[in-house]
């Protein structure tokens, strides 16, 4: 623990809850209601699919480049506060945008600044657990039940009004992660003194690189139900209402294994997670592309505690675990960019016309990449240390 000295700040836990509980309350309103936003901004499925599929791309390219400053610094708070204020600023240049055009080139500028917040917030939180003992799921599941509190709450609220209400309480929820963002414990690195960069060093890793790609295959499977699934279940009769519980259903399984998961992780071990949360995720989109009806629904989003949530534990643990702190920034962002911007951006380019000529059938098509993340955990399994370490 030597190279890192935790500020002596008070109450870490509560700051550290409270920042998770803004950032992901934003996601609930972003995740579920952007892309109805989206339509009603004249964006058609296949339109709606390339520009997510692009801001995913902005995250492959962006956060490296931030993450590779941020390893050059002792100290990463103030980085991620800054960033945090241009998020706010380019969400505001969003509003009266309409058409393809505009609202692609707004929304990737936005996604240009905004898109690094989420890993060096987290990779500030996991050196600060690292250098404290703290637990990471139990601070992670406040986060999630911030998002249940806002799909459902913000879905209630839409019935009967315009989705222009979704960006103004976007812009709020930005405001509040820049506030928060200012009080999390801030910490001291040392830099990374290797010869070769942080980023080169983690990519001459193979097991980094399995790792990065179970991820990004299971990650990229939630493509279709990202960008389509609210849209389908709106096409299927259910209200915004409802819509808003199912996206809530799921996150409450997520809640339960972040709060409970530290036997489970002990039990099964990193590579379990991973292999628990490709498994799941299969079953899952196969269920989901079955059927639109509630009684199948409501437990195919009860996996999604497994589907993302072990496979996110699993990846944040093998981070906080095995990665040199000094390179940690870098290690954090690739998995972001792999995970949530290349591989969910290559995805998202083609799941507006697989969900244009496939319907609720696309899921299936994401059953075979969480197909190929099992094979990936397996092969992990196979060749897994406890006391590996990369850096």
């Amino acid at each position: 623990m030597s190279d890192l000295i935790a500020s002596p700040t008070t109450w870490p836990r509560l700051r550290i809850a409270v920042y998770y509980s803004c950032m992901f309350g934003m996601v609930g309103i972003y995740q579920p209601f952007f892309p109805v936003w989206l339509a009603d901004r004249g964006l058609t499925a296949a339109e709606i699919g390339l520009l997510l599929a692009a801001g995913s791309l902005i995250r492959a390219t962006a956060n490296p480049l931030v993450a590779r400053y941020a390893d050059t610094r002792t100290e990463r708070k103030q980085l991620v506060v800054w960033l945090c204020f241009g998020g706010i600023v380019t969400a505001c240049l969003m509003l009266p945008a309409y058409g393809f055009w505009p609202v692609l080139l707004l929304t990737l500028l936005h996604m240009t600044v905004q898109a690094p917040v989420n890993p060096l917030g987290e990779n500030l939180i996991l050196l600060n657990l690292r250098a404290r003992g703290l637990d990471y799921g139990r601070l992670r599941a406040w986060g999630s039940a911030a998002f249940i509190v806002t799909s459902m709450g913000f879905g209630a609220f839409l019935e009967g009004r315009s989705s222009d209400w979704m960006m103004y309480l976007f812009i709020v929820s930005l405001g509040l992660i820049w506030l928060s963002a200012q009080s999390l414990p801030s910490i001291t690195v040392a830099p990374f003194e290797k010869s070769r960069p942080p980023m080169r060093s983690l990519l001459a890793s193979r097991l980094f690189l399995l790792f990065l790609a179970c991820a990004a295959m299971n990650m990229a499977s939630h493509a279709v139900l990202t960008g389509f699934g609210t849209l389908h279940w709106q096409a299927a009769g259910h209200s915004k209402g409802m819509i808003g519980f199912l996206w809530a259903v799921g996150v409450v399984s997520e809640i339960a294994l972040f709060a409970w998961a530290k036997p489970l992780l002990q039990r099964i071990g990193i590579p379990g997670m991973l292999m628990l949360g490709a498994g799941c995720a299969f079953v899952r989109w196969v269920g989901t592309g079955t059927s639109a009806e509630l009684w199948l629904l409501v437990p195919m989003q009860i996996l999604h505690g497994f589907t993302f949530g072990a496979t996110h534990l699993g990846g944040m643990t093998f981070i906080q675990r095995h990665i040199e702190p000094g390179m940690s920034a870098s290690a954090q962002a690739l998995y972001s960019s792999l995970g949530m911007g290349a591989a969910m951006g290559l995805t998202m380019a083609i799941s507006g016309w697989l969900y244009s000529h496939l319907s609720g059938h696309a899921f299936w098509v994401m059953a075979g990449l969480s197909a190929g993340s099992f094979a990936a955990a397996l092969y992990i399994r196979q060749i897994w240390r406890d006391d590996i370490a990369v850096g």
